[in-house]
């Protein structure tokens, strides 16, 4: 690699890479990782396949290929030195993965985690601390984040909405992509867009439901729409659509979970329709066209999203939820189950489920009824059961958090749970007040920097501090209720309310 050119901060590239400028970002992580780059290893890949931009991915022609880089012959195979086969096990450290890896891409952030390594962000939300706040259409879709732009999608008319792009230091519209679509039934308390688009280095990715049909386009990071795929699976239900796509090593992976009856009631008189099967699908990234399609038992409407494990062979698989299957691993690349995990369920799976150092966890419920779960141990080729017992309070729609050995449970009445991760052993179990009291949560709580950033419908960002015992550091008021969950990005914290996004910070902290 000589001196290392094209990596961040190396000796003589004067904060620059093959012409272009290097962000402030990329030159503060070039010293943690030039000497991988002087080993010849690149550590560019997160769990979920996205591509990262920055002094780790310019050097594998494998990810990011635009002329730059030749790729081997094809029927010329890799060859490294052991010592650099030994330096790939770093990357196994997730925190250079979290370093490196500084994009909030996808729902919830990393593997949809939840977690972010910034640090000082603010306790409260004060006109210091509100960094810029512009309006935005409704919409329940949380906010992304790639480098220096911000993806969110919104309600933009009664029969019309957009993916928007921000700039992340000052809010500005760069662009945004509209679109017309036919309004249908939906719940009240869901919107025309609540999808959280997907990013990576060459794309934003985003399913939209028609009512009918589920949608996928892909478009540059410019706007311009690359692709569209307008057919790719059946969906009818009478709350609508909420399930955010996810791209795993090149395959965008939708999902339509539906049934259209339940208990007696029916969504759709047409034989015809009642003919549609639930499915998930995998779509081309670079194409949109269908790779393969897997379908699956009708079930209660689900609005979850998957999370990708990496399997200690090192292959991949994405976990899903839903109350007739269960939780099940589907492969990636060939749409085939790899094992399912399936007691029996009753309730919707609607908040979306986490995984933690093998252990996967997530909720089932109903807007009044008794919560469900499933913990398992997803290590080995089946599932395992993990002994947890609650009582009361358990999440309906606010995903869990797990952040260390402790997991967070806020529940959607307001009731904060924390227990130990490994055990399930209850630590705490407290209400969390707004700035006008109770409050109700439909957004997913968020962590950084030792506090947890919970949204309430009544408007109010909360900050809650981390640890075994419970203390609410904030309240804060903002302009309208919040169903979305925060973006973490560059110790900025973007939180998108009904009618806003607010970008969040400490006062005088230096913009990305």
């Amino acid at each position: 690699m000589g001196c290392g050119r094209g990596m961040p901060g190396a000796a003589g590239c004067a904060g620059e890479c093959g012409g272009r400028r290097l962000s402030a970002r990329e030159n503060r992580i070039g010293a943690a990782v030039r000497w991988i780059g002087c080993a010849g290893v690149s550590l560019a890949a997160s769990a979920d396949g996205a591509e990262r931009r920055g002094p780790v991915l310019v050097m594998l022609a494998a990810f990011e290929n635009k002329g730059k880089i030749r790729p081997p012959p094809a029927d010329k195979p890799h060859s490294y030195p052991s010592f650099m086969k030994s330096l790939y096990a770093l990357a196994l450290f997730p925190a250079l993965f979290a370093h490196a890896a500084n994009d909030w891409n996808r729902f919830r952030g990393p593997n949809g985690s939840g977690v972010s390594d910034a640090s000082g962000l603010p306790d409260s939300v004060t006109s210091e601390t509100t960094l810029w706040k512009v309006e935005l259409g409704k919409g329940w879709s949380s906010p992304v984040v790639w480098e220096d732009k911000i993806f969110v999608t919104a309600e933009t008319g009664e029969d019309s909405r957009a993916v928007i792009c921000l700039d992340v230091k000052s809010g500005r519209e760069l662009w945004r992509h509209e679109e017309k679509f036919a309004p249908h039934k939906k719940h009240n308390f869901n919107s025309f867009a609540s999808n959280t688009p997907f990013a990576d280095a060459e794309r934003v990715y985003v399913n939209w439901c028609t009512g009918t049909t589920i949608q996928a386009l892909a478009l540059d990071h410019s706007g311009r729409e690359l692709w569209r795929n307008e057919g790719i699976a059946n969906h009818i239900h009478e709350h609508g659509y909420g399930s955010s796509p996810i791209v795993v090593d090149g395959v965008m992976i939708v999902r339509s979970e539906f049934d259209w009856q339940r208990d007696g009631k029916v969504y759709t008189e047409d034989p015809e329709e009642q003919k549609w099967k639930s499915c998930v699908a995998g779509l081309d990234a670079a194409t949109g066209r269908e790779v393969w399609k897997l379908e699956i038992p009708n079930t209660l409407n689900t609005f979850s999203t998957p999370a990708v494990n990496v399997r200690k062979d090192g292959t991949k698989e994405i976990i899903c939820a839903n109350t007739t299957s269960g939780v099940f691993a589907v492969d990636p690349k060939k749409g085939v189950i790899n094992w399912q995990y399936n007691p029996g369920f009753n309730q919707r799976n609607v908040g979306s489920g986490v995984l933690k150092e093998g252990r996967y966890f997530c909720t089932f419920g109903t807007g009044g009824g008794v919560k469900e779960f499933a913990a398992i141990d997803v290590t080995g080729k089946e599932p395992k059961p993990v002994n947890f017992e609650f009582s009361r309070g358990l999440p309906y729609v606010p995903s869990p958090l797990v952040v260390g050995n402790l997991m967070y449970l806020l529940g959607d009445g307001g009731i904060l749970k924390a227990v130990k991760f490994d055990t399930g052993e209850m630590l705490y179990d407290e209400r969390v007040n707004g700035s006008a009291g109770s409050s109700k949560f439909f957004g997913s709580p968020v962590a950084a920097d030792g506090k947890i950033f919970c949204g309430s419908q009544q408007g109010d960002l909360i900050v809650i501090k981390q640890g075994e015992k419970f203390e609410q550091l904030s309240a804060s008021k903002l302009d309208s209720p919040i169903s979305s969950s925060p973006a973490i990005s560059d110790g900025r914290l973007f939180v998108r309310t009904e009618k806003m996004l607010w970008c969040i910070g400490a006062k005088g902290a230096p913009l990305p």
